[in-house]
């Protein structure tokens, strides 16, 4: 018995220290706009690691696409899924949903494999990462427009000026989630509360990143969690 309680409190503990490590992550998801083209980037942005810097992904990761108008209505726009993927069409919401599949920690190092198929497993995981860009705004977007972990902004954030606060609302299966810390530029500035909200101060013009991650138990056959990364992306006017 006493080696069980010990066996979960060293997964308990990796996995918050996993948490953390996803709440100032070694890289950065976002989408960048061009014209009438985002496209989906991995990397560091420049702002929160100095330099610019892009890496590959791969485009079997990415497992969902979806577009919104500013009413909350689906909205068709073209998608091509080759590396790097863009998305084209004038939405006012645009979500990405990707998963890098099952990760598990062992004595020789971390393997891109489920629980079951590691040698002397210590903790596994399944990840998905997210991002979700504002372009454009209505009412409707005051509410999460998927069941994933998702950052909802409850008012316009595209008003928003340098200084002030976006009122932010965390969700899971589209029911509000207590006790997410959220970052900005990979750092923490909030918890969310009993009714999912958390305000974030806006630091800086330009192109915003707000971040989250939380952790949901799994089958421990292949996955002792399932770690869910989001972020909330939209351009603030920069100050003249």
């Amino acid at each position: 018995m006493q080696g069980s309680i010990s066996l979960r409190t060293t997964v308990a503990v990796i996995i918050l220290l996993l948490l953390i490590a996803g709440i100032s992550p070694a890289h950065e998801m976002w989408l960048e706009r061009d014209g009438d083209t985002l496209t989906l980037l991995r990397g560091h942005t420049g702002r929160t690691h100095g330099d610019a810097d892009i890496q590959t992904y791969s485009a079997d990761e990415v497992l969902r696409v979806e577009c919104f108008t500013a009413h909350g209505d689906t909205l068709d726009v073209s998608v091509d899924r080759t590396y790097p993927l863009t998305v084209t069409g004038l939405a006012a919401v645009t979500y990405v949903l990707t998963s890098s599949g099952y990760w598990t920690r062992t004595p020789f190092g971390t393997k891109h494999l489920p629980r079951d198929q590691a040698k002397s497993p210590i903790a596994s995981w399944l990840s998905y990462e997210s991002v979700k860009r504002i372009d454009d705004w209505g009412e409707a977007l005051a509410q999460p427009v998927t069941g994933d972990l998702e950052i909802t902004a409850v008012e316009n954030p595209l008003k928003l000026k340098e200084g002030k606060k976006a009122r932010l609302l965390i969700t899971l299966g589209g029911g509000p989630v207590e006790g997410v810390t959220v970052a900005y530029d990979g750092e923490p500035r909030g918890v969310s509360d009993s009714k999912g909200r958390v305000n974030i101060r806006i630091r800086h013009g330009g192109l915003q990143l707000i971040q989250a991650s939380h952790t949901e138990p799994a089958d421990s056959v292949k996955a002792d969690e399932i770690v869910y990364t989001t972020t909330l992306v939209f351009d603030v006017e920069e100050k003249k």
